[in-house]
């Protein structure tokens, strides 16, 4: 499997492939509703879970999963360590110290750079809610074609230049990892070894000499297009696009979708409400103590 193979869309026969392109975006907002409303670790590992299981059931590639698996590590590893050193809310509880306020110089200017408890749970609820979409995007982006995406928006009166940069964007990403496979394998032949080393200075000639190629060859298939979509008189007159029926049996998930959704909404705010002492109604004790541990 090439590397635009990996990214781009494939047809398949699976329930996940079946569905209709606005069920999924519909169902992709209503998961970012979600895991924005929700706190609670348990409930957004379990989100994370499901999104996983839906990857399962679409039969994602092997090559599919060690990249899903690379970007989730990534962001895990990122948003930990960030929120440990750099968390500043109250209480917080030192479980490490990288730097001490009594090292000359550095401990001078930083104060000390410290690991917080409070912080690691931060950065790894903040990771599961980045993974959670990251991981049902990746799904959507890998099931869905991009020109059924692009009638779905217009459909939906999103203005066509609006949905046609989304989509280009969309085609592009893996036209760029494509590119970046190219310019590692031209310097390969030519000797260059980009990880040789992992020294600093290395690394950084390294991200010069990589990615200026990188960036020029994309601007240049940038103006193509540019060009391209200008000459076919791209923005100049109203389009009318053909899109097959929206199933009623989908139209009614994504319904219960959204109703689940402005009910997840009410239970935030009811427990804001009783978190800060505004609104307690004592009978729904057992509804606040199921919010406390789920939400």
């Amino acid at each position: 499997m090439s590397v635009r193979d990996v990214w781009e869309a494939t047809p398949g026969d699976t329930l996940v492939h079946k569905l209709d392109v606005r069920t999924k975006v519909v169902l992709l907002a209503g998961f970012a509703v979600a895991v924005i409303l929700i706190d609670s670790p348990r409930t957004l590992y379990l989100l994370f879970c499901l999104t996983l299981a839906l990857h399962i059931l679409a039969r994602s590639s092997v090559p599919r999963w060690r990249i899903l698996i690379i970007f989730v590590l990534l962001g895990l590893w990122g948003s930990m360590v960030s929120q440990a050193l750099f968390y500043s809310r109250e209480p917080r509880t030192i479980v490490a110290c990288l730097i001490p306020p009594s090292l000359p110089v550095l401990g001078t200017l930083t104060g000390g750079v410290f690991v917080y408890r409070e912080g690691l749970e931060y950065g790894a609820v903040q990771a599961l809610r980045s993974a959670s979409m990251l991981s049902l995007g990746l799904l959507l982006s890998w099931t869905s074609d991009p020109r059924q995406l692009l009638k779905s928006f217009v459909s939906w009166r999103m203005p066509y230049e609006l949905a046609f940069m989304l989509i280009s964007g969309l085609r592009f990403l893996p036209v760029i990892f494509q590119e970046t496979a190219v310019v590692l394998t031209a310097q390969r032949l030519r000797g260059f070894e980009p990880l040789k080393a992992l020294v600093p200075r290395r690394l950084i000639q390294t991200a010069f000499q990589t990615l200026f190629p990188i960036l020029a060859r994309t601007l240049r298939r940038a103006a193509t297009l540019a060009a391209s979509v200008e000459s076919r008189g791209f923005g100049r007159e109203a389009r009318v696009t053909e899109i097959k029926q929206w199933p009623a049996s989908e139209q009614r998930l994504c319904l219960g979708v959204f109703t689940a959704i402005i009910l997840l909404l009410g239970l935030k705010i009811l427990d804001v409400l009783q978190f800060n002492g505004l609104f307690f109604i004592p009978a729904w004790r057992d509804l606040y103590d199921v919010m406390k541990v789920w939400m």
